[in-house]
C-alpha cells in the first residue's frame, strides 16, 4: 500500500483492494519494465556479439585472400624464371647449333674464288649470330629487339606485316 497523505485515515474495503489493486500493477509494470530492459540489453549483447563475428571473420577472409594473392604471385614468379631459364638454354643451344654450322661451312667451302667468299662471310655471319645467342640472355635480347624497332619504325612493321603474310599462307594449306 503506498501512503497518500490526502487520504483519509479511515477507508473502506473497496478503497484497500483499489490501493493493492494498484500496488500490484506498479510491481507488475516494474517487473515488466526490467524484462524490457533486460531483453533490450540481452538483444544489444547479441547484436554486438554478431557484429564482432562477422568482422573477424571479415578479417579471416582478408587474410586468406591476401595469401592466396601471395601464393599465387609466388606461383607465378617461380614459373616466370623457370621460363626464361629455358628460353636461356634454348637461345644457348641454338647459338651453339649456329657456330657449329659456320665451322662446318668453313670446312667444307671452297679455298678460293667467288663462292668462298660468299661461303667465309655466311660463315662469319652464323658465328656471329650463334656467338650473340649464346651470350645474351633473353632479356637483353628484348632490350636489343626493342631499340631496333625504336631506331627504325617503318622496317619494323614492314617486316612484321611480311611475316604476318608468310604464316597466313602458311597456315593455309
Amino acid at each position: 500500500m503506498t501512503y497518500d497523505p490526502n487520504r483519509p485515515t479511515t477507508y473502506n474495503t473497496t478503497e484497500r483492494t483499489a490501493d493493492n489493486a494498484a500496488d500490484r500493477t506498479k510491481e507488475s509494470i516494474d517487473r515488466n519494465t526490467s524484462k524490457a530492459h533486460d531483453a533490450v540489453d540481452s538483444a544489444q549483447a547479441t547484436a554486438h556479439d554478431a557484429v564482432n563475428r562477422a568482422q573477424d571473420t571479415a578479417q579471416d577472409v582478408q587474410a586468406k585472400a591476401q595469401q592466396a594473392v601471395s601464393t599465387a604471385k609466388d606461383k607465378a614468379s617461380e614459373y616466370s624464371a623457370k621460363a626464361a631459364d629455358q628460353a636461356d638454354a634454348a637461345t644457348t643451344t641454338a647459338g651453339e647449333k649456329l657456330s657449329d654450322v659456320a665451322q662446318t661451312l668453313r670446312e667444307k667451302a671452297p679455298a678460293t674464288g667467288t663462292t668462298a667468299n660468299v661461303a667465309d662471310k655466311a660463315a662469319d655471319t652464323l658465328d656471329r649470330a650463334g656467338t650473340y645467342l649464346q651470350n645474351q640472355d633473353v632479356a637483353d635480347m628484348r632490350a636489343d629487339l626493342e631499340g631496333i624497332i625504336r631506331r627504325h619504325p617503318m622496317e619494323a612493321v614492314l617486316v612484321g606485316l611480311g611475316i604476318g603474310y608468310l604464316l597466313a599462307r602458311s597456315t593455309r594449306r
